[in-house]
């Protein structure tokens, strides 16, 4: 009985190391990027930890937080937030994207160092909706984007085609830009800043004084 006990005692000690090990490689920190095209540029800031995201949109003018989204991906909950008139709610996710044609992806052979990562390019094509999206992509345990992604559903060629990447779990891309099949540019992200470090729980709380926005 006590060899029993003292054999479940020890898989418990190995299970819980190996869980912390996992989440210790886990990238917790904030992530700043700008997204551009031809006629606007926004500023956005991930801050990232655990299964929990913040993404705050910077304003062009103001340069200050406008707006943000908290999302919880062990919950499957995402919230909005407007801070000019201090309100909240509630979001739902957007139905799943639907992709006209094939995606080819093709790993690329150039390589870059962007942000202190060693990026890889892949080149993601698809002829019926005149599109191609490069991207140079990091392998540095961000494994919280490839879900965030999933949970978002974004509309943008940039998000939708990156997940037709096979073994993206640990990827993130520091550069991605999309062109039609003549070689012009629609848009591009870029990772301006990266920042390692241990979050504060409160940056996922709602603000104290914020009231619920009710439609």
């Amino acid at each position: 009985m006590k060899k029993s006990i003292l054999k479940l005692t020890t898989v418990i000690v190995i299970l819980f190391a190996f869980t912390y090990t996992i989440n210790a490689q886990s990238f917790e920190g904030v992530i700043e990027f700008k997204k551009s095209s031809s006629s606007d540029t926004s500023n956005y800031v991930y801050t990232v930890k655990g299964n929990q995201v913040r993404i705050d949109e910077i304003g062009s003018k103001s340069r200050k937080v406008e707006g943000s989204f908290l999302v919880d991906m062990d919950a499957k909950t995402m919230k909005f937030i407007n801070h000019d008139r201090k309100l909240y709610g509630d979001q739902n996710t957007p139905a799943a994207n639907v992709i006209k044609g094939n995606c080819v992806v093709k790993k690329g052979q150039n390589i870059k160092n962007l942000q202190g990562f060693k990026c890889v390019e892949y080149i993601v094509t698809n002829t019926e909706e005149n599109t191609q999206v490069t991207y140079y992509i990091a392998d540095g345990k961000f494994t919280f984007f490839e879900k965030l992604l999933r949970q978002l559903n974004r509309k943008e060629k940039s998000a939708i085609y990156f997940l037709q990447i096979a073994d993206i779990k640990n990827m993130f891309p520091m550069l991605s830009f999309q062109t039609d099949l003549t070689g012009k540019e629609i848009s591009r992200l870029e990772v301006t800043r990266i920042i390692k470090k241990e979050v504060d729980p409160s940056m996922f709380e709602i603000p104290k004084g914020y009231n619920k926005f009710e439609k």
